[in-house]
């Protein structure tokens, strides 16, 4: 799998079945070749879009779709993918505020790990989420390892890439988004905010937390309330607790209004 600098960062080869059947899905994805195990049952939505969008495929033995994948976990589907653009920090602003709801952003400090950033990928999809943004150092990229576990996901999730996480949050601030940074010291709990408003969630890497630098810069700092023995949870894991509590607290104050 390649990965390449710049504003078109994406690997060219994308596998697994959900993550390739959306690609598929999506007019905005140009693929350029599908790679398929066997040509079963299974396999005839991936061939008839195929067919549908004039894109070339063939069926390959598996250790040649190892090879291609770069992972044995490709679940027989295998795909050559034209780059995919992160959008610039005001780009992804812009994009929110066009929606009809207050946004719904999520900034990560330092997630490394691609299954990671899968799952929160997925997570701000499913929570009903605007948009996600990612530091250009010190991060994964999109590679094939996060299109996969997002499951298709990250055809539907805007994704800025930035250059500093702390001027991106005073981009916020700017445009009246509250931000939020998921702290464990914090004594207030996430639970006992007012999540409804247009508003930024801040998590930082499961190690090193959010910086210091990225942290002042938050309007406010709340914590998971842990009752076992461990003291942190998951950053993926994090990320959905905050999210769909963000969620819940969006739907009753519909329902209160008389809107839902």
């Amino acid at each position: 799998m390649a990965q390449h600098a710049g504003n078109d960062e994406f690997s060219n080869v994308l596998y697994g079945f959900h993550a390739v059947t959306e690609a598929l899905q999506s007019p905005s994805r140009a693929i350029e070749r599908l790679w398929l195990a066997k040509s079963d049952g299974r396999f005839f939505p991936l061939t008839r879009l195929a067919k549908e969008r004039h894109i070339p495929y063939s069926v390959e033995s598996r250790d040649r779709l190892d090879r291609l994948a770069g992972d044995r976990h490709h679940q027989g589907v295998v795909a050559s993918v034209a780059a995919k653009q992160f959008l610039e920090g005001e780009e992804l602003l812009d994009e929110a505020d066009e929606r009809p709801t207050p946004s719904l952003l999520v900034v990560l400090d330092q997630i490394q790990d691609p299954h990671n950033l899968g799952a929160i990928i997925r997570t701000v999809d499913g929570a009903g989420g605007h948009g996600i943004v990612i530091p250009k150092h010190r991060a994964v990229g999109l590679t094939a390892g996060v299109a996969k576990a997002s499951a298709g996901a990250l055809e539907h999730v805007p994704i800025a890439r930035v250059a500093n996480a702390g001027k991106f949050v005073e981009q916020c601030q700017k445009r009246h988004i509250m931000t939020i940074a998921l702290d464990a010291e914090a004594k207030t709990s996430y639970a006992e905010v007012d999540l409804t408003e247009s508003l930024a969630l801040v998590f930082g890497s499961e190690g090193e937390g959010i910086r210091p630098i990225v942290l002042k810069k938050c309007d406010e700092r709340v914590s998971i309330p842990m009752l076992g023995k461990i003291n942190s949870l998951n950053v993926s894991v994090a990320v959905a607790v905050t999210l769909f509590e963000a969620a819940r607290q969006r739907v009753q104050k519909g329902k209160n209004a008389g809107l839902i």
